[in-house]
C-alpha cells in the first residue's frame, strides 16, 4: 500500500486538483468528506475535462466533486493481496483507496504497486522454497549416507563387514596388480570360542565380540581396516605393507588380545580369550599368484588353520617365501 497519497474535498477547485496530479506525478486524486472516500479521480477524468475545455468549454468552476467518479470502492488496511486483486479483477479497476478503522483514507493500492508486491512475494516464495528444498536435499542426503554407513557396519560389533571388506579389497587389488603396490591381510580367530558361548552364554559371547572388536581397533594403525569377517573371525586388510610389516603387526595384535585378559573359563589355550592369527602379503614380486583377492584371503585362511593346528594363540604367515 502506498500512504503518499493525493486527496482533497469535494469542493476542491479541479485546476488545483490537475495541478497537484501533474506535480507530483500522480494518477489519481481521492475525493474525502470527513476523510472518508468518496470519489475518485483518475487522469482519464482530468484530460476529458481538459478535452472539453479545449474544445471551448470553461473549467475555471468546475469543482473535484462535479468531475470525481462515485462511489469509491475502498478496502480496509486488513484486507490480504487476495481481496484485493478479485476486487481490481472483478470491477476492472487501475487502484484501490484503502481506509483505516474509521473508515477515513489511509492510502492506495494501484495496479503497478500490487504487482511490483506480488513479484516481491513470489520471488521470497522462491527462496523459501529453495531454501526448504536445500535443507530437505541435505536432510535427504545425511539419512542416505547414515543408510550406506548402516549397510556397510556389523551390527553388533560396530566393525565394517563383508560388504566394505570386498570394495576395499577390490581396490587394493587392482592398485597391486596395476603399479605394484603392496598390502597385507590378518585373518584371526577366537580360539575355543564355541566353548565360551556353551559356558557362559551367547550373550556374554556377544559381549566378549564386541570387546575383542574394540581391542582390534585400537591394536591396528590409522590407515588400517578392520572387519568382521564371520562368527568369531575378524580380517585386517594393511595397506603399504609387504611381509616384514605384517608380521609384527599380527603379533602385536595378538598380544593386545591376550593382554585384554578377559576371562575363559573353558580353554585348553590358556585361562584368558586368546586368538589364533593367519597373515599373509602381496608384493609386486608375487603379484601373479594371486589372481583375486580372494586368493589373498585363501592364503591368510591356510596360515590361520596351521596356527590353530600347532597349539593356537600363535601367528603364522605363508609357508613360501614372499
Amino acid at each position: 500500500m502506498n500512504r503518499d497519497v493525493l486527496s482533497g474535498e469535494s469542493d476542491t477547485p479541479l485546476a488545483e486538483v490537475v495541478a497537484l496530479m501533474n506535480a507530483r506525478v500522480q494518477s489519481c486524486f481521492i475525493v474525502c468528506e470527513n476523510g472518508a472516500p468518496v470519489g475518485v479521480i483518475t487522469e482519464r477524468d482530468a484530460v476529458a475535462v481538459l478535452d472539453r475545455a479545449l474544445a471551448g468549454e470553461g473549467y475555471e468552476g468546475v469543482r473535484a466533486g462535479d468531475v470525481m467518479t462515485t462511489p469509491a470502492h475502498t478496502l480496509p488496511e486488513n484486507a490480504t493481496m487476495g481481496e484485493v486483486v478479485r476486487v481490481m479483477n472483478e470491477r476492472r479497476f487501475r487502484r484501490v483507496p484503502i481506509t483505516d478503522d474509521k473508515d477515513e483514507l489511509s492510502g492506495i493500492v494501484n495496479l503497478m504497486e500490487l504487482q511490483s508486491a506480488m513479484n516481491a512475494a513470489l520471488e521470497r516464495r522462491g527462496r523459501d522454497l529453495e531454501v526448504a528444498v536445500m535443507a530437505r536435499t541435505a536432510e535427504l542426503q545425511a539419512a542416505n549416507a547414515k543408510l550406506e554407513e548402516l549397510s556397510i557396519r556389523d551390527g553388533l560389533t560396530g566393525l565394517l563387514n563383508r560388504r566394505a571388506m570386498t570394495e576395499k579389497l577390490d581396490e587394493l587389488h587392482a592398485l597391486s596388480r596395476r603399479y605394484g603396490n603392496p598390502y597385507s591381510v590378518i585373518l584371526l580367530d577366537i580360539d575355543h570360542f564355541k566353548n565360551y558361548n556353551d559356558t557362559l552364554g551367547h550373550v556374554q559371547g556377544d559381549e566378549a565380540l564386541r570387546e575383542i572388536a574394540k581391542v582390534l581397533g585400537e591394536s591396528v594403525r590409522t590407515l588400517d581396516w578392520v572387519y568382521r569377517y564371520g562368527g568369531e573371525e575378524f580380517l585386517i586388510v594393511m595397506p603399504e605393507t609387504d611381509h616384514a610389516a605384517v608380521l609384527p603387526a599380527a603379533n602385536r595384535v595378538r598380544e593386545c588380545i591376550e593382554a585384554r585378559a578377559l576371562p575363559h573359563p573353558d580353554s585348553s589355550t590358556g585361562p584368558y580369550l586368546t586368538i589364533s592369527v593367519g597373515h599373509t602379503s602381496v608384493t609386486r614380486h608375487n603379484i601373479e599368484r594371486f589372481p583375486r583377492w580372494a586368493d589373498v584371503v585363501e592364503h591368510a585362511d591356510e596360515a590361520l588353520y596351521r596356527a590353530k593346528q600347532n597349539g593356537r594363540n600363535r601367528v603364522e604367515g605363508p609357508l613360501e617365501e614372499v
